[in-house]
């Protein structure tokens, strides 16, 4: 008999850790084995129907709430759960797992900084197992020799994430999308340096992109670009100045469009307007959730072949970049990065727009490989799984 669960970290759809909680939740719900949460759920960012199946697990969060208060500062042992710990870079727990204990305890981490140093490993060594979101990720772990390393790949939710019809918000627009938080790790550099080329040679060409990035000091990373772009402004209002920043790097106002935050409502029909996605990404832990979404959509995507991104990239259904470059690392902490080629970049967005029949022919074919092969609620299971084998 497997033991119940819980999970130390917010569920919420801001975010891929909280997408990750809320389906994992939900799945559990189904199969009979609601989670215990140990950290509040944010309702209010949900769509209705998952807020409404979630709500049946805010009584176990408040019995939790109120030990707590009751024995402040106490740590808590669950004699009886396996509990679920979110990892950060360095495999650093978080507060609410420094709290709780349980039977048994699962490290969960999709990690960029590569620096598995003794102290790390020995850190990552004393999970009762790990779970990690990419190959990449795994073997990292594995040549360093930590125990029990078990792996399960994001997904998407299709029927929130799929194909459809556009609006034509942006007229006769040819549009390249370009998502994920800007910071150095995700290549927007790379991006704007090759939507350049791309636009002088069809001014039609929109760049539309939905760049924000909540925690704007990470963006500072940006100054390690060797294209020489150097960091966005950061605006009175503490938000990324990021028009001005594309522009600064040469891409004409009337050619860029960046949509902020887009909620989880929107993101389908914005990217159903589109007729090219584009991710140069040097590294990612885990499958980029957003290059997922663009796929799932049926919009032709570019990925750079490195990292986490080897999980989903396929010559059937996606446009590689394979022309990958190390990435300069001063100290260990970009290992297996990968920088990809300006020029490969501007090829694939001529290929794409040249010839609109291939580009929809695996664009389907994408789809079709996000609805079957990378659901959230496959996830789940192959997730749960890993977590009941510790």
């Amino acid at each position: 008999m497997p033991h119940p669960l819980a999970i130390t970290w917010n569920l919420t759809e801001m975010h891929g850790w909280g997408l990750l909680g809320v389906h994992t939740a939900l799945y559990l719900l189904d199969v009979g084995r609601p989670p215990l949460l140990l950290e509040k759920p944010l309702f209010n960012t949900m769509r209705p129907t998952n807020r409404e199946r979630l709500a049946a697990l805010t009584p176990g969060y408040e019995s939790v709430l109120k030990a707590q208060e009751q024995h402040p500062g106490k740590r808590f042992q669950l004699a009886e759960h396996t509990v679920m710990h979110g990892l950060s870079n360095g495999f650093l727990p978080g507060p609410v797992s420094d709290r709780f204990r349980g039977r048994r305890n699962v490290g969960v981490i999709a990690y960029e900084d590569t620096r598995l140093t003794p102290e790390v490993v020995t850190r990552a060594s004393s999970w009762d197992s790990m779970v990690v979101h990419s190959a990449f990720n795994r073997r990292l772990l594995e040549e360093k020799g930590v125990p029990n390393v078990r792996v399960a790949l994001q997904g998407i939710d299709p029927t929130e994430i799929h194909p459809g019809t556009g609006s034509r918000r942006f007229g006769d627009r040819f549009v390249v999308f370009s998502g994920g938080k800007l910071e150095f790790r995700k290549g927007q550099d790379i991006v704007l340096a090759a939507f350049r080329v791309f636009q002088q040679r069809h001014p039609e060409a929109l760049l539309v992109t939905a760049w924000h990035n909540p925690w704007p000091a990470t963006a500072m990373s940006m100054a390690d670009s060797p294209l020489g772009t150097g960091a966005p402004r950061v605006g009175a209002d503490q938000r990324l100045d990021i028009t001005g920043w594309a522009t600064a790097n040469g891409v004409p106002g009337d050619a860029f469009l960046d949509l902020g935050f887009l909620g989880r409502d929107q993101i389908a029909s914005v990217l159903w307007d589109c007729h090219a996605a584009v991710f140069p990404n040097r590294c990612e832990g885990a499958t980029n959730l957003v290059a997922m979404e663009t796929m799932a959509c049926a919009v032709p995507t570019v990925l750079s072949a490195n990292t986490g991104h080897l999980d989903i990239v396929g010559d059937d259904r996606t446009y590689a970049l394979n022309d990958q470059k190390p990435v300069a690392d001063r100290d260990g902490s970009r290992i297996d990065w990968g920088e990809s080629s300006v020029d490969e970049l501007v090829e694939r967005l001529e290929e794409i727009h040249a010839d609109r029949a291939e580009a929809a022919r695996r664009a389907a074919n994408a789809a079709r490989f996000m609805a079957t092969e990378r659901t959230w609620r496959r996830f789940a299971e192959d997730f749960v799984a890993a977590v009941d084998q510790a």
